[in-house]
């Protein structure tokens, strides 16, 4: 299951019920063809730990340069050095600097943006010697070498773009992801940027369809996508939503037939693009952002560019170990030993209760002591859980019967006994949430309550405002709670008090946030929280996907076929981030994804030339891509998936936890506590129009809930009580992606305003 196709596959045959994040299924699924051997065993060959292996070098028949490698200069900025060079055809650069002819500082740029880079090297007084040379080249030294004398420890010049000549000749561009020009022309979508006389970047879409269109930007809604403002040197993801309806919020589920059956379906039709504007400028962030060409993703997750940081109380991984070094990821703190979290499946489970000699519910009290020992020996993990989708349902529910009246009282036992044993934190992933009550109303945390809330939202707000009313509190486990995103639409979840607006990219993470502070309050503090994370829709089932991942391959090209549309990846980071500053989360686990960066995997499940092929030809028609060309490539042998658009999202996720480290994990160290603060004003700017409000604001938890329900900022403010520091959070959902906007604050009685940009979410710590 690491990539799109495997995901595809077991939900397409094994009928996953995933109505939104953290509805674990009620019912195993009757047995269907994906449960056959060939379907587990290749999952299983997929779910193995990779051989970590270093990069590949260079070859060495290496084309000379097309116009060389010139090193233009090297300056000191902000306790690195701004290098500029001159070239046309160089992708990458090895770099070195010496002082008195020792190499001091050397690397790679990774795959190059703009002709400006940074090493990230302060030095000292002195003088300085550096050389560049390029690596898929071969590229003349002696223009590749400049020597520099650093006058001072610290230069803050400002150097965040290059030249003013170079913004006036570089025409901007759109560097696509995944999506190399195939011949085949998408009429439907047609994007266009352009620089206007106000020096900034304009997108516009020139597609025509029959139908209306909706736009989301980075998360941002526009009914219409002319003379957009963006930026340039950092990822943009768009989704532009065509259909024929009326009311995207009333009518959106007439597009599906899962839910408005084969007569009554409505047209709709999705396309996705992830992409970047190069324009010879560089774009400053707080966090590592590797940019890749409109080419096959090649080299991985990039993760030698990103500096290495420490988690101190905090981990997160995946299923999947990134194909990369072990050094490389013990830098990142990636989790790949003990404290890593492990799901163990339907061959443990039946190795479990072979052993046993009944099912899980069936044992008596006294026996579940030796179920707790058996369950912790089977994996080194401190967290863990049983996701149990058996081969064959009806021979083997009863090893693990969800059905049972006993099945949560049983999993609250083990859970509790494995921490009191083992210090190992459990539970099952399949089975029903944590539950409450308020003011006579039950509530479930676990998916259907979920998908009610933007319609029930004065009373999670009356939860927030008294907490204190909140009674019969019943936790699936008692030492470890799962939170966290995914699965759910980001298209077609309306609201229909929000009229035509479309509020569905923005719904998701407002909900999966509130949700977050409920857990919070009704868990008791030594509980802690997991935060699972899968950031693609998984519903509805016969939406129509993306047509954008096509790539050039041997003599033709490959098309993804099943391309389920992502979360926006800068969101999937601040969503992610937002958790982590929350006192209870310890872990985050991203579910799986595909550690091949060969797109030739992508034949695994293919047609080639209109044929079924490869692995496809015996899983009774199921393919996600095609193959078309005047040859007939062999089938790829790795056994494993094509990381694909994961690359955006992982990314996002180490990026999260990158921007964490700096500085406040140590405010946010788990003690933290909400600090009461007054929200006096914002500025938003969107699509051309600008408002100051005022913000309905409280001192609770209900932060997200407002958010969404008046279309208002959120503000969070967490004070350490040993430091006294704070970490301030604010977010605009409803700006524009790219615009400026403002806040003011008071906090002590001083007023704090600050400007933000865009929709991303700012963080401050004084």
């Amino acid at each position: 299951m690491k990539t799109r196709q495997i995901i595809v596959l077991l939900w397409a045959f094994l009928t996953l019920s995933t109505t939104s994040f953290g509805q674990k299924k009620k019912k195993v699924p009757q047995d269907t063809t994906a449960t056959r051997a060939w379907v587990r065993s290749y999952v299983q060959s997929v779910l193995s730990t990779p051989v970590l292996q270093p990069e590949t070098p260079p070859s060495d028949n290496r084309p000379d340069c097309v116009a060389g490698l010139t090193l233009v200069s090297v300056v000191p900025v902000e306790k690195q050095l701004e290098v500029t060079f001159h070239s046309l055809d160089v992708q990458r650069i090895d770099y070195e600097v010496f002082q008195a002819q020792k190499v001091v500082f050397s690397g790679n740029t990774g795959q190059l943006t703009s002709p400006v880079f940074r090493i990230n090297y302060n030095p000292p007084k002195g003088q300085y010697e550096v050389k560049i040379k390029a690596k898929n080249c071969k590229s003349d030294p002696k223009t590749g070498i400049k020597t520099i004398q650093v006058a001072q420890i610290e230069n803050s010049t400002p150097a965040n773009v290059v030249p003013e000549n170079v913004i006036r000749t570089t025409p901007p561009r759109i560097i696509y992801y995944n999506y190399d020009d195939t011949g085949e022309e998408l009429s439907a979508i047609k994007l266009k940027v352009e620089r206007k006389q106000d020096g900034k970047l304009y997108l516009s879409d020139d597609g025509t369809m029959p139908f209306r269109s909706y736009y989301a930007i980075n998360g941002a809604t526009t009914s219409q996508l002319i003379q957009y403002p963006v930026r340039a040197g950092e990822w943009i993801h768009l989704v532009k939503w065509v259909a024929d309806i009326d009311n995207i919020n009333a009518d959106a589920w007439r597009t599906s037939v899962q839910y408005a059956g084969l007569k009554n379906k409505k047209f709709a039709q999705t396309y996705e693009c992830t992409f970047y504007v190069a324009d010879g400028t560089t774009t400053k962030l707080d966090y590592t952002q590797p940019l890749w060409k409109n080419e096959a993703h090649r080299d991985g997750l990039n993760l030698t560019y990103t500096p290495a940081f420490t988690l101190k109380n905090k981990r997160y991984g995946s299923e999947t170990i990134p194909n990369e070094s072990e050094t490389q990821l013990k830098n990142l703190s990636w989790a790949t030993g003990t404290d890593r979290y492990q799901l163990l499946y339907a061959n443990e489970v039946k190795d479990l209760t072979n052993r046993l000699g009944k099912g899980i519910t069936d044992l008596q009290d006294h026996e579940l002591d030796r179920a707790a020992d058996m369950l912790a020996s089977m994996t080194s993990s401190a967290y863990f859980a049983v996701d149990y989708e058996p081969h064959n349902p009806q021979a083997d529910n009863w090893r693990w019967n969800f059905d049972s009246g006993n099945f949560r009282s049983v999993m609250q036992k083990l859970s509790q006994r494995i921490y009191e044993r083992h210090k190992k934190y459990f539970y099952s992933w399949i089975g029903k949430g944590n539950r409450f009550a308020f003011r006579g109303k039950q509530f479930e945390l676990d998916g259907w309550a979920n998908d009610t809330w933007g319609n029930d939202l004065d009373t999670y707000l009356a939860i927030h405002e008294n907490p204190t009313e909140i009674t019969h509190v019943d936790l699936a486990a008692p030492t470890l709670t799962q939170v966290g995103f995914g699965y759910s639409s980001t298209t077609i979840n309306g609201d229909a008090a929000k009229g035509n607006e479309w509020v569905s990219p923005k719904l998701w993470y407002l909900r999966a946030l509130d949700v977050l502070n409920i857990q919070t309050l009704i868990t008791p503090p030594n509980e802690k929280l997991l935060l699972f994370v899968w950031p693609f829709e998984d519903k509805p089932a016969d939406a129509n996907r993306s047509p954008m991942t096509r790539l050039k391959w041997g003599q033709g090209y490959i098309k993804q076929v099943d391309n389920r549309v992502q979360y926006p990846h800068n969101l999937v980071r601040d969503a992610i981030f937002t958790y982590l500053c929350n006192p209870k989360h310890s872990y985050t686990q991203y579910w799986l994804f595909g550690n091949s960066y060969d797109p030739y995997d992508l034949l695994y499940w293919s047609k080639i030339n209109g044929q079924l092929s490869c692995h496809s030809q015996n899983a009774g028609g199921f393919f996600v891509s095609e193959y078309t060309g005047p040859d007939t490539p062999p089938c790829p042998t790795s056994g494993k998936g094509y990381i694909g658009k994961d690359a955006l999202s992982v990314s996002a996720m180490i990026q999260a936890h990158e921007l964490f480290a700096k500085g406040i994990q140590d405010v946010c160290d788990g003690t933290q506590v909400r600090d009461s603060f007054e929200f006096v004003q914002y500025v938003r700017q969107n699509a051309g129009v600008t408002e100051t409000q005022t913000p309905l604001h409280q001192n609770d938890t209900g932060e997200f809930a407002r958010a969404y329900k008046y279309g208002q900022p959120w503000v969070q403010l967490w004070k350490n009580p040993k430091s006294g520091k704070r970490v301030l959070l604010y977010q605009d959902l409803y700006a524009g992606a790219f615009e400026e906007g403002k806040f003011t604050v008071i906090i002590d009685g001083r007023n704090i305003t600050r400007t933000t940009q865009g929709n991303n979410l700012y963080t401050e710590i004084f």
